[in-house]
């Protein structure tokens, strides 16, 4: 297996079955999904998420999807983790209610399997999910920087280059989920520079198979570090006005996460991808 893997993913691996392919109603119970409850099970759902800090401004419900998502796009929760409602309520110290939520809406995002009298359990990554989140990123990103490079300011770019610098100090203290989060800040920054916030909104809703694989590249510091060289060079094309060079170079950006995919394939475990 391959070194750059992060170190919760190699121990895994080794531990996590695989998970049938995601296809409704006709799919069989597999073998080994069972109802989480054992202590063993718990310590491994608090390792991976850990505490649940409530924000009284903001839906529980909301706020437990959000805990969720994050671990399994980060691959804390890997394909095949069992996710009992009562053990996440216990251990989130929430009513089954909002978890009981949280599931049902990452089942509609296909970031979870539900085998009804069964379990449900952390999904691989869809292939064909990733490939429709990655041509609708292309689609729209493109577009919103090639009419930004018309409009943008010195202030604005000034502050685009401080996302830069950011995300280079990032790499270099060897931090993977800062540089992933200002990866994202910088993306949503580009649709902000144009009043685009919704368009952004409905971009994320469609890229968590994507994201998955993006977080598994971007824990390798030289993937990282690639991403912040085309990251500069659609700033630097911005400042020079050039709105279909901002294109070409967001639609390179874009796809070399695809382009790596049959190399990530080859170096991680196999369910964490559907067959």
């Amino acid at each position: 297996m391959d070194r750059n893997l992060p170190r919760d993913l190699k121990r895994k691996s080794r531990v996590v079955r695989t998970a049938p392919p995601p296809q409704a109603d006709s799919r069989p119970k597999p073998q080994h999904v069972a109802r989480i409850g054992g202590r063993s099970d718990v310590a491994a759902l608090a390792r991976a998420l850990g505490p649940l800090q409530l924000d009284d401004e903001r839906s529980c419900s909301e706020q437990v999807l959000a805990l969720l998502r994050q671990a399994i796009i980060r691959a804390r929760l890997t394909p095949g983790t069992p996710l009992s409602e009562a053990a996440l309520a216990r251990l989130l110290g929430v009513s089954r209610t909002p978890v009981r939520e949280a599931l049902r809406a990452l089942a509609r995002e296909q970031l979870v399997l539900v085998y009804p009298q069964a379990a449900t359990v952390v999904a691989p990554i869809d292939i064909e999910a990733l490939q429709e989140g990655c041509f609708i990123r292309r689609s729209l990103e493109c577009a919103n920087v090639e009419e930004l490079a018309s409009h943008v300011t010195p202030r604005e770019l000034a502050a685009l280059r401080g996302l830069l610098a950011a995300q280079r100090a990032a790499i270099d203290a060897r931090q993977p989920d800062e540089f992933f989060r200002l990866d994202e800040a910088m993306h949503q920054r580009l649709f902000e520079l144009t009043r685009r916030r919704r368009t952004w909104a409905r971009i994320e809703e469609v890229k968590q198979h994507l994201d998955r694989v993006r977080w598994l590249l971007q824990v390798d510091p030289a993937h990282a570090s690639r991403a912040l060289e085309e990251h500069t060079d659609i700033v630097t094309l911005l400042h020079d006005g050039d709105g279909p060079g901002a294109a070409a170079a967001m639609r390179r950006h874009i796809d070399a996460v695809t382009g790596d995919l049959s190399r990530l394939r080859e170096r991680a475990p196999a369910e964490f991808f559907a067959a």
